[in-house]
């Protein structure tokens, strides 16, 4: 037998049972939202929503989004890179970000903005407390 044959039937020194972690509703759950916010435009996406008071339309964000990853300014982007990050927004990031419940995107006035969800907050601290850049 190889050794990295008998290595995995092997326990580790002092382990014991109450010493593995359970996987568990709450693990999923948070092992989705780590995923969710595994790609940077959507922690970028969450920043943006985090220093709004107030809900943001899907145009706005996009137009930040498109900014910040075209490091342009929002006054000399094209049309066709914010319809670009617009559509990656309704169609990938926003579903995403929806599914797992760290934002609220109200599809019919157009809107987004953060959930209330409890264990969100110190992941989303986490995520985008790292520069951005």
């Amino acid at each position: 037998m190889s050794q990295d044959q008998n290595r995995g039937s092997v326990s580790p020194p002092n382990v014991s049972e109450k010493d593995v972690l359970p996987i568990d509703s709450e693990s999923e759950s948070l092992d989705a939202i780590l995923r969710a916010l595994s790609d940077h435009r959507r922690r970028c996406i969450c920043h943006y929503l985090a220093q709004s008071d107030e809900a943001m339309t899907v145009d706005e964000l996009a137009e930040l989004l498109a900014a910040s990853m075209t490091a342009k300014t929002r006054a000399v982007l094209t049309s066709a890179e914010i319809e670009k990050t617009r559509a990656e927004l309704l169609q990938m990031h926003l579903p995403k970000l929806t599914e797992v419940g760290i934002v609220a995107h109200d599809a019919d006035e157009g809107v987004v903005r953060l959930a209330d969800s409890p264990g969100v907050e110190e992941c989303l601290r986490a995520a985008t407390s790292v520069d951005l850049q």
